[in-house]
C-alpha cells in the first residue's frame, strides 16, 4: 500500500506530479501500483489430471507474490531486450516478412480450431488463415459452432465452409484440433470448460485470449488437465480493429493490435513458439509477455476501475448533480454521456490525457487540480478493493454467478437488461436520447468503443 500512496499519482503541489503515471512495464501491468494481500495460487500436485477434467488443486493465501520473471526462449523468432522504468524484458517485433516462419513455429500442428465468433473470433480465424495461406501452410483454421447457430453464415460468408473441412460442429473441432483457440465468451467458458477439457487430444494445446477461465478455475481450487499445454495471445484492442488493421497492413510489411502472450503450462516445450507464432500471425507489431494471471487481473480490474466501473460511475454521479441542482435532464446529458464519449475520449485517443488538462481555462485548471487532490485518496481505496476482489477471485465468482443468474444458455435476458437501465440517466436515455433496447445498446456500444483507448 506505501508503494501507492508514494507513487507520482499522489496529490501534489507541482502540477508535472501530479499528472505523471506510475512507472510500469509492458507485462507487469499493475504489479508495481498495487500490491495485492491475497492471492489464489495453483499449486501443482501429483496423481489426477486428465483430458476428463479440471484437477483439483489446494490453494494457499500468500501476503505478497514475487514479481515473475517475464524472459522467455524461443528457437524460431528473434527476441529484443528493451528497458522500460528500470526493468528489463523482452519483446518480438511482428511483420508479414515473418510468415515464413510459421510453419516453424506451428511445427506439429496440422489443424487449428477456433471455438466462437464473436468479437476476436471472426478476425483471428481469418487472420490465421490468410497468414498461413501467404506461409504456403497445409495448416487447416478451422471455426466451430454449436449446432443450429446462426454464426455458420457468417462464418460462411468470411470463406469457412463445411464442403473444405473448415468449418463444422463445435465438439468435432476441439477433438480434431492440435491448437485450440478457445474465444467464447466468460460465461461460457465457466460452464463449458470440463466438456471441452475431456474432448480435447493429449498433448494438443489450449489458447487463450484473455485469463478468466485460470482464474475461474483457481477460485474453485482447480488447474488445467496436466495432458495439454496452456498458452495465451491477448490483442490489446477489439476484434474488427484487429482484422481491419490486418488488411490495412498488407501493403506496409503489417499493421495491426499489439499483443501479450504467456505459457501457463507446457508438456512438450513448443507453447512459446506456437504462442509467438500465433502473435505474429495475427498481425501484432509487437508482442510482449506476461502471465495468465497477470492478464486476467489487470484486465478484469482495469474493466471493474476504469471501462466500465468508473465510467459509469462518474457519468451518473454528475448527471444526478447537474439535475439537483436545477439543469435540465437534456443538458445534463449532454454534458455527461455525450462529453465523455465524444470530445473527451477523443481528446485522449489523439493527443492523450494531459492534452485534456491542457485545454482548460486557468480557473479550470486550479478547478480541476483541488478536485484530483481531494478524491485522490478516496478513489485510491476504492481501487484498491477492487484490485483486492479480483485477486482473491471474489469478483470472478461474482461474475460466473451473475451469469448464472442473469443469462440464458443462449442470450441475455430482456428482463433482467431492462432492470439494470432503469436509473437515473439510463431512464433518461430511453425516454429522449435513443428510444428503445436496442437504443440502449447501442449508447451502451459507443460507450465502450470511446474509452478502450484510456
Amino acid at each position: 500500500m506505501a508503494a501507492a500512496i508514494n507513487s507520482s499519482f499522489s496529490p501534489s503541489l507541482t502540477l508535472s506530479k501530479t499528472l505523471n503515471s506510475t512507472p510500469k512495464t509492458l507485462g507487469s501491468s499493475l504489479w508495481v501500483g498495487f500490491r495485492p494481500i491475497r492471492f489464489l495460487r495453483p499449486i501443482r500436485s501429483s496423481g489426477g489430471g486428465t483430458a476428463a477434467g479440471a484437477r483439483m488443486v489446494s490453494s494457499a493465501p500468500s501476503i505478497e507474490t514475487p514479481f515473475p520473471s517475464l524472459d522467455f526462449d524461443t528457437s524460431v523468432f528473434k527476441k529484443e531486450k528493451v528497458t522500460l522504468a528500470g526493468h528489463d524484458e523482452y519483446i518480438v517485433r511482428g511483420g508479414r516478412d515473418l510468415f515464413h516462419l510459421l510453419p516453424d513455429a506451428f511445427k506439429g500442428i496440422k489443424q487449428i480450431g477456433v471455438i466462437g465468433w464473436g468479437s476476436q473470433g471472426p478476425a483471428q480465424a481469418q487472420n490465421l488463415r490468410d497468414s498461413l495461406t501467404e506461409a504456403k501452410s497445409d495448416i487447416v483454421v478451422k471455426i466451430g459452432l454449436r449446432k443450429g447457430s446462426s454464426s455458420f453464415n457468417e462464418a460462411r460468408a468470411a470463406g469457412f465452409t463445411e464442403e473444405n473441412g473448415t468449418l463444422g460442429d463445435i465438439w468435432e473441432t476441439v477433438s480434431g484440433s492440435d491448437l485450440l483457440l478457445l474465444l467464447i465468451s466468460d460465461a461460457a467458458q465457466a460452464d463449458n470448460y470440463e466438456k471441452i477439457f475431456s474432448h480435447m487430444k493429449p498433448n494438443s494445446i489450449l489458447g487463450l485470449s484473455h485469463g478468466f477461465l485460470l482464474g475461474h478455475l483457481q477460485s474453485a481450487g482447480l488447474d488445467f488437465p496436466e495432458n495439454i499445454s496452456v498458452i495465451a495471445v491477448c490483442p490489446k484492442g477489439m476484434g474488427p480493429s484487429v482484422r481491419r488493421l490486418y488488411v490495412q497492413g498488407k501493403e506496409v510489411n503489417g499493421a495491426g493490435i499489439n499483443s501479450s502472450f504467456a505459457v501457463h503450462q507446457d508438456v512438450d516445450g513448443r507453447a512459446t513458439d506456437v504462442a509467438l507464432g500465433w502473435s505474429v500471425a495475427l498481425g501484432s507489431p509487437f508482442t510482449f509477455a506476461t502471465t495468465l494471471e497477470q492478464e486476467y487481473k489487470s484486465d478484469i480490474f482495469g474493466e471493474r476501475g476504469i471501462l466500465l466501473g468508473a465510467v459509469h460511475g462518474i457519468v451518473e454521479a454528475l448527471f444526478r448533480r447537474y439535475t439537483e441542482n436545477g439543469m435540465s435532464e437534456e443538458l445534463a446529458y449532454k454534458n455527461t454521456v455525450e462529453c465523455v464519449t465524444g470530445i473527451v475520449s477523443r481528446t485522449i485517443s489523439k493527443k492523450g490525457m494531459l492534452s485534456v488538462y491542457n485545454s482548460l481555462s486557468e480557473g479550470g485548471k486550479k478547478e480541476f487540480n483541488a478536485a484530483y487532490c481531494a478524491s485522490y485518496y478516496p478513489c485510491m481505496d476504492i481501487l484498491y478493493e477492487c484490485y483486492e476482489d479480483v485477486a482473491c477471485g471474489n469478483e470472478i465468482r461474482s461474475v460466473v454467478l451473475a451469469g448464472r443468474r442473469f443469462y440464458e444458455k443462449e442470450g441475455f435476458l430482456h428482463s433482467q437488461w431492462e432492470k439494470l437501465i432503469r436509473v437515473g440517466c439510463g431512464k433518461l436515455v430511453r425516454e429522449f436520447v435513443l428510444p428503445g433496447l436496442q437504443g440502449i445498446w447501442d449508447l451502451c456500444i459507443r460507450l465502450l468503443l470511446g474509452f478502450m483507448w484510456l
